[in-house]
């Protein structure tokens, strides 16, 4: 077993929380290089390699106004598919992340059917508010019974994963990308230019979680009706 850093050390350093540090369980504030969980050392590079990696290039990329590919946006939804999952094994450590798969398994492999279901919306920030010496790297979702929607702001760019169904609910300052059924021979091009949505920001975490709480929910609820029927 190996020590997995809840916020990978690249978003660590370039968000400057390694000097400011973060509020660990609503109570104290550590630095964020010490928030870790336990991970079999496989997982631990694997996660590192497959999402790690990549996930710094994209988020480059977004800032640099030059854009996702569908095969770039998938490798964001699994990245902020593993913030919610590490959250919501630490917070349910006897608990089963999903019948269906693990939660390494989930990540790391290709999203399955569902893909063409998924939407991520993004709304890109025009500057860290001076007042404070950080940027933000948070998760702004609680999810109790689904493992689809999850919302956040890091660095500057607030993100949020959900059902197609619910598209119409995402605020105006987001711009949205559906995934492809299937990846083609166009997954690798440039086609989702997120726009600059919020001055700040501040703005951003606000208007990000009076969304999420709402998407939590009307998410859980879907899968709750499922569990039901089955």
């Amino acid at each position: 077993m190996t020590k997995e850093h809840i916020f990978p050390l690249w978003l660590i350093e370039r968000s400057g929380t390694a000097m400011t540090g973060i509020r660990w369980l609503c109570r104290k504030w550590i630095s964020a290089k010490a928030a870790t969980i336990p991970l079999c050392a496989k997982c631990n590079k694997d996660f590192g390699e497959i999402l790690e990696v990549p996930a710094s290039r994209i988020f480059k990329d977004l800032e640099s106004d030059r854009g996702l590919s569908d095969a770039e946006a998938e490798i964001l939804i699994r990245w902020l598919w593993k913030f919610e999952g590490l959250a919501w094994i630490f917070n349910n450590p006897d608990g089963i992340y999903t019948k269906k798969y693990t939660l390494a398994e989930r990540i790391l492999h290709p999203i399955d059917n569902i893909r063409g279901s998924l939407v991520i919306a993004i709304g890109m920030i025009e500057k860290i508010d001076p007042s404070f010496s950080d940027a933000p790297i948070g998760i702004d979702s609680y999810n109790t019974h689904n493992a689809i929607f999850v919302a956040g702001v890091f660095l500057k760019a607030a993100i949020m994963v959900l059902l197609r169904d619910f598209a119409q609910m995402v605020p105006s300052e987001f711009s949205q990308y559906n995934l492809l059924e299937k990846p083609s021979e166009m997954a690798n091009a440039k086609l989702f230019y997120p726009k600059v949505g919020f001055h700040n920001d501040i703005e951003a975490v606000a208007k990000t979680l009076i969304v999420a709480k709402t998407l939590s929910q009307l998410h859980d609820d879907v899968f709750i009706k499922l569990k039901r029927k089955t």
